[in-house]
């Protein structure tokens, strides 16, 4: 029996796992919220753009409406929060929108949901094919090549 013969790199492995772990720290969390917002699940008030804040980098510009929301009951009333989505042509100070709370610290979101939670969710299968291919790599007993054929012997008649 003949095996590859060649030992999973220790580098690769612990890079792909430093990668997978990371990655599952920092999205797992934020699935709920994600789910939150997808769903516009959370209380419903209003949003009021105060001011457009821009964040540049490498280029582009982004840009949000900071501002505050209130929820319909009074219960719920935050500063300082971004809506979700907004752009630089989208308010002017002092306009209101509807938005929901779905508990994202410092954003709200459009009652019609967000589309937010796809990268989440493709960065959570991403750790997870990190973590499963250094497992396969180093759980796994190493696959086995088929033997090659052993030449046949010819009989030659007279």
């Amino acid at each position: 029996m003949a095996t590859s013969g060649s030992r999973p790199s220790g580098f690769v492995s612990l890079l792909l796992l430093v990668v997978g772990v990371l990655l599952f720290w920092v999205t797992v969390p934020n699935l709920a919220t994600a789910a939150r917002a997808a769903t516009a699940d959370g209380p419903r008030g209003t949003f009021t753009a105060a001011r457009l804040v821009c964040v540049g980098h490498s280029g582009h510009t982004t840009c949000e409406w900071s501002g505050t929301f209130r929820s319909d009951d009074g219960t719920v009333e935050l500063g300082g929060v971004k809506l979700y989505g907004s752009g630089r042509d989208t308010f002017e100070a002092g306009q209101t929108a509807p938005a929901v709370d779905v508990g994202n610290a410092g954003r709200v979101y459009d009652p019609t949901g967000s589309r937010a939670w796809i990268i989440t969710v493709l960065l959570v299968v991403l750790a997870y094919v990190l973590l499963a291919a250094v497992a396969r790599r180093h759980l796994l007993p190493p696959a086995i090549l088929p033997s090659p054929p052993s030449p046949r012997k010819r009989r030659m008649t007279p």
